[in-house]
């Protein structure tokens, strides 16, 4: 497992890009979850915020790439609006302990 951040370095309800190495993440807090994606659009296989800032839509429902528009399902991935329709960005493993965010799953 590999330290991405804290609870508190990302906000309930938006959207936050992070690069680990050669990886562009995009973490993801919606009520209070957290999800993580590879921050590359489906679409462009670019990433899905090259002006900054959170993609989050208001209440944190969606994502929305600032390329073209496409509108993904904070908590799935999966694309309901836009170009890429039905395709889904990578999700990858997330561990949560106390307020530690870890990329990957705790071995048993």
């Amino acid at each position: 497992m590999r330290l991405i951040g804290n609870l508190e370095d990302f906000h309930d309800n938006s959207t936050h890009s992070i690069r680990r190495g050669q990886l562009a993440l995009l973490i993801v807090r919606r009520a209070g979850q957290v999800f993580v994606y590879e921050n590359r659009c489906p679409h462009t296989h670019k990433t899905l915020d090259p002006q900054g800032g959170s993609l989050a839509t208001s209440g944190g429902l969606l994502i929305q790439c600032q390329r073209h528009g496409a509108q993904f399902i904070a908590d799935t991935g999966e694309c309901v609006a836009g170009p890429c329709l039905g395709d889904t960005l990578k999700a990858l493993s997330v561990t949560v302990r106390g307020s530690a965010i870890y990329l990957g799953t705790a071995s048993a």
